[in-house]
């Protein structure tokens, strides 16, 4: 997953929920990721420099750790920390500003 692998970014995400079994989740989840690409492209440009990409790699690996060791109260807490502060949370941030939403 390297700097603008959407594609490898969206593969690790999809093992995670795909690991719930959870049909009805899984179908919610693809259909929230394909509705949010416009958002999560415009992240790949945003911000210069490699420290939020960088940043979000180390959070998908740090989170398989976690799954694998069954620690899931610190991966739940990992994961709401990622959605916080994600690249894509980033970009969201930037296209309101550009499009001069409040």
């Amino acid at each position: 997953m390297g700097r603008g692998s959407a594609h490898g970014t969206r593969a690790f995400h999809e093992t995670v929920y795909r690991a719930s079994h959870n049909d009805i989740l899984i179908r919610l989840l693809e259909d929230l990721w394909d509705k949010s690409d416009r958002y999560r492209r415009l992240g790949l440009e945003l911000p210069p420099g490699d420290e939020p990409r960088t940043r979000d790699l180390e959070e998908h690996h740090r989170l398989v750790d976690l799954i694998a060791d069954h620690r899931a109260e610190r991966a739940a807490q990992l994961m709401r920390d990622h959605i916080t502060h994600s690249l894509s949370t980033t970009a969201i941030g930037a296209l309101e500003d550009r499009e001069g939403r409040p």
